[in-house]
């Protein structure tokens, strides 16, 4: 009896393995990971504005929700209510939010250049646990390049230019390639 049920596994077996290798490209689609949330290319940011930091991750699709928190883990806040335009896993494997000094609790937070913040994710996966992530978002506004700059009859060109003094101008010249910062008196 023994020997017909080691036979016949023996024989389901190979059918099994005869049937799976007989594709040039096999794959096995059900063994997905069901907790896949990373950050991706990294999980650390550099920002040159506050107003709109977008975070980037490839999840599983058995991820059904994903919070966020400011403080810790303190305080936790669903990603569809802090962003309703956040990009669930459920759709493409993909997960995004965009973060905003517009929105609380972000609107309360002190942040000078150079600074880094930490914000924590959880997301909760259909499995009945939750993932644990984190990202970093490090603030560098551009520089401001300041420089003096003689206006007169021509044309002043370039970017990230502050123009202190006074200017005289004896023609009617264009500035152009803004963001031009002028301080002081016009005159023509």
């Amino acid at each position: 009896m023994q020997k017909e049920i080691v036979r016949s596994l023996v024989a389901v077996i190979s059918v099994l393995f005869f049937m799976g290798c007989s594709d040039a490209d096999p794959k096995v689609s059900f063994l997905r990971p069901i907790d896949n949330f990373e950050f991706k290319p990294s999980k650390d940011y550099v920002t040159s504005t506050l107003s709109t930091i977008t975070l980037d991750a490839e999840c599983s699709r058995f991820i059904t929700s994903v919070e966020l928190s400011f403080d810790g883990g303190s305080t936790w806040i669903p990603s569809t209510t802090y962003d309703s335009d956040t990009v669930m896993c459920s759709t493409d494997g993909k997960f995004q939010i965009d973060l905003s000094n517009t929105k609380a609790p972000m609107n309360t937070m002190t942040i000078n250049n150079g600074d880094t913040f930490t914000v924590n994710f959880r997301a909760w996966s259909r499995a009945g646990m939750f993932v644990y992530r984190d990202a970093t978002v490090r603030f560098v506004p551009p520089a401001q390049i300041k420089q003096q700059i003689l206006a007169g009859a021509q044309t002043q060109t370039g970017t990230g230019m502050v123009l202190k003094g006074r200017v005289v101008s004896h023609q009617q010249s264009m500035a152009s390639g803004g963001p031009f910062v002028v301080h002081g008196r016009l005159s023509e």
